[in-house]
């Protein structure tokens, strides 16, 4: 079963309408999230959980079929259990963080979708969200090895090689 872990807080800091009531009524700003959340779960058919940061640690009730783990630190807990999913490959990752659970995410098998993405469908798309596309290729060919080995002085001589390829005919130095 296909499965999506919602970074909480991390999402719910890009509603407005959330983060003004997280500081006076954290507890309430969770619920309306939750509730937000819920339509869209029962159209996807996938399993959710939804992980907050939080002192009080465990799972908590939620409306419809969505998980609500309370944990230290929410990327940590998300970075734990894909270690330990049987098949992280079935499992969306929802965060804006890209550069730290995102990639961590992906180098363990999952998906990562957007906070952003999530949003948009929250707002009215009929589709459930759909991961997003990774930022950077999976794999390159040894010949973008090669350029980018030259280019940046890793290359067999150690020397980063002037490259005006893309100038066409604007070498001031053909020789080199």
């Amino acid at each position: 079963m296909k499965e999506r872990w919602v970074d909480g807080f991390n999402v719910m800091h890009l509603l407005p309408e959330l983060v003004a009531r997280l500081e006076s009524d954290p507890e309430g700003a969770r619920r309306r999230f939750l509730r937000l959340l819920a339509p869209l779960v029962f159209r996807s058919g996938e399993r959710w959980t939804v992980v907050f940061d939080g002192p009080r640690g465990g799972r908590a009730k939620a409306p419809g079929p969505i998980d609500v783990i309370y944990a230290p630190h929410a990327d940590s807990w998300i970075v734990e259990a894909l270690e330990r999913h049987r098949h992280p490959d079935a499992v969306t990752v929802v965060s804006s963080d890209e550069k730290d659970i995102g990639r961590r995410a992906r180098a363990l098998g999952a998906s990562v979708q957007s906070a952003a993405s999530l949003l948009r469908a929250l707002a009215g798309d009929d589709a459930p969200p759909e991961p997003a596309e990774p930022e950077k290729p999976d794999s390159v060919s040894p010949e973008e090895v090669d350029f980018w080995l030259d280019a940046f002085g890793g290359g067999a001589s150690g020397e980063p090689k002037r490259r005006f390829d893309t100038l066409k005919g604007d070498d001031p130095d053909p020789e080199s």
